[in-house]
């Protein structure tokens, strides 16, 4: 069943997606998708990949780094969720190989358009970012962080 068959209605695609935001609501789930995309990992080789990750533009916004805590509870959401699976050698010392599931290998296959866009549409997560900044300020200075609301 595809979203374009006419086998969902509005509302039922409306809840899905709204659904599908909070099962990827993990602030690292796009760099593992991406990492995993392109192979199984062990968790010391995930890791050192995520941390070698270099922005491949000038960006104003300061690059992430991800650390060894955030990785773990990536990695448990995302097991917990049946997107990642996690296979354990037999044998001392124990290494941990972390691979996509098939669904996870779909969603990352789906998300290279997402991200494609986002690429031609650098102004509107520049203009995002520069709203964020200005919240974050306001705060800092004891100012609510929310823009009056338009009439």
């Amino acid at each position: 069943m595809t979203l374009d068959d006419g086998a969902l209605s509005d509302p039922d695609r409306r809840i899905l997606l709204h659904d599908l935001r909070h099962t990827l609501d993990s602030e690292w789930l796009p760099d593992v998708l991406v990492a995993l995309s392109q192979e199984p990992l062990s968790y010391t080789g995930l890791l050192g990949r995520l941390q070698s990750y270099e922005a491949a533009r000038v960006r104003r916004w300061p690059q992430a780094v991800v650390r060894d805590s955030a990785l773990h509870r990536t990695l448990r959401w995302m097991r917990e969720r049946g997107l990642v699976e996690r296979d354990r050698g037999p044998e001392w010392p124990f290494t941990a190989v972390y691979r996509l599931t098939p669904p996870a290998r779909e969603l990352a296959r789906l998300v290279l358009p997402i991200a494609e866009w986002a690429a031609a549409h650098e102004d509107l997560l520049e203009l995002d970012r520069e709203l964020w900044a200005e919240r974050r300020r306001r705060r800092r200075n004891g100012k609510k962080g929310r823009r009056p609301r338009s009439r």
